[in-house]
This record gives C-alpha cells, sequence and structure tokens, in this order.
C-alpha cells in the first residue's frame, strides 16, 4: 500500500469517525414541558370545581399512538396525577382515532359523531373534558346538546364560535392560552400556577362576551 493510499484510507476514517460523533451525540430539542403539566394541572382542578357531588371525569384527546406528543401526554399525566388527590374522583381516558383525512377534515377538533357517542358511551360523567376543539355542530344538535347532564370542558386552542357556545353553556369552561403578548421583562415561572398565568386564561359563560369573535 502507497503512502498515497494510507493518506486517503486515513482521511476517510476520520471523516467517518467525525460523522458517528454528530450521529452519536445529536439530541432532539428538548421541550419545556412545565407549561403543559401546568395546563393539565390547573384543568383537573378547574374540572372538579365543576361536578359538584358528581364523581366521574371523562378526558378526550386524540390518540397519540401513531404520533409521538410529548406535549399532549405531559397534560394528560398532569391531569390525572391532580385528579387523583381527590379520592372520590374517577378519570377514564378516551383516546380519539383519526386517519389523515379526518384530521384534516376535522381541522383540530373532534369529530361529531365521535363526540356524541362519548355522550352516549358515559351517561353519568360529571364532565367531558375536550383536549381537542369542541365539534363544529348543526343547530339541531347544538339545541339537542343543551339538554345534556355532563359539564363540557374544552382544553385547546380558542375559535370564535366559542363565544357563542359558552354564552349558550354548551361550553361550561374553556382553558385556552393567552390572547395578550407578555411582557420582556416577565420572569421565568417558578411553580405549575405561574406557568399556567403566563401562557393561558380561563373563560366561563359569565366572561365569555369580552372573547375575540
Amino acid at each position: 500500500m502507497n503512502r498515497k493510499t494510507i493518506l486517503g484510507a486515513i482521511a476517510v476514517l476520520g471523516i467517518l469517525s467525525a460523522s458517528s460523533f454528530l450521529v452519536l451525540t445529536r439530541r432532539e430539542p428538548k421541550i419545556e414541558l412545565g407549561p403543559y403539566q401546568s395546563l393539565g394541572a390547573v384543568a383537573a382542578e378547574e374540572t372538579i370545581k365543576l361536578i359538584g357531588d358528581r364523581r366521574q371525569i371523562v378526558v378526550v384527546a386524540q390518540d397519540s399512538r401513531e404520533f409521538e406528543m410529548p406535549a399532549l401526554a405531559a397534560q394528560i399525566k398532569a391531569f390525572q396525577a391532580t385528579a387523583r388527590k381527590n379520592a372520590k374522583v374517577t378519570v377514564d381516558v378516551e383516546k380519539i382515532t383519526m386517519d389523515a383525512m379526518t384530521m384534516m377534515t376535522a381541522g383540530g377538533r373532534i369529530p361529531a359523531e365521535q363526540f356524541f357517542n362519548l355522550l352516549q358511551k358515559h351517561p353519568k360523567a360529571g364532565a367531558i373534558v375536550l383536549f381537542l376543539g369542541f365539534p363544529l355542530l348543526a343547530n339541531r344538535d347544538l339545541d339537542a346538546l343543551q339538554q345534556k347532564a355532563p359539564k363540557i370542558v374544552v382544553v385547546a386552542g380558542y375559535r370564535p364560535d366559542y363565544q357563542p357556545l359558552l354564552e349558550r353553556r354548551l361550553i361550561d369552561l374553556a382553558i385556552v392560552p393567552r390572547f395578550d403578548a407578555l411582557p420582556e421583562t416577565a420572569r421565568k415561572p417558578q411553580t405549575l400556577r405561574e406557568w399556567f398565568e403566563q401562557e393561558y386564561v380561563i373563560v366561563a359563560p359569565d366572561t365569555a362576551a369580552a372573547l375575540p369573535r
């Protein structure tokens, strides 16, 4: 083996070693889970206040087995952990499976058919907590829903149609991202409650009038 061949081999090995180092030391961007944990925890606290002497809470979220969703997982885990502090409350988690076409059509909302199926499946639930958008429903379905027994809590991005739904008490509580920007001088939150207050706002029927349409 001549000198050029040896030097070439050394160069190739060096490149491969450097590439291997980059692959092995590469890390996925770390997600700050504080805001999502706070959202789940406060959602549980507020839901428990709503249900009174009822015991069952049904949490509804998108099935994340196919697509990893660490933020959603943190919300659900924090909700369950907070609810467990109240021995009288039970939490059932329902996962909604949607194919790509359904996800696109629903636009982040729970499909209407699956929503009504859940209401029928859990007639004794004190609250249905949607970690999805409220479904798009026809007027006749909204009228029927107004006779519902469970409270409806929406924990998702705000949509303009939520205001009239809150005013009609078709949604009993909406927990959505804040509408105003935080000042640059805001300090990093130290507790879950501080995370929540920096990131989210709770909207009830009696405060819905102030929401943007």
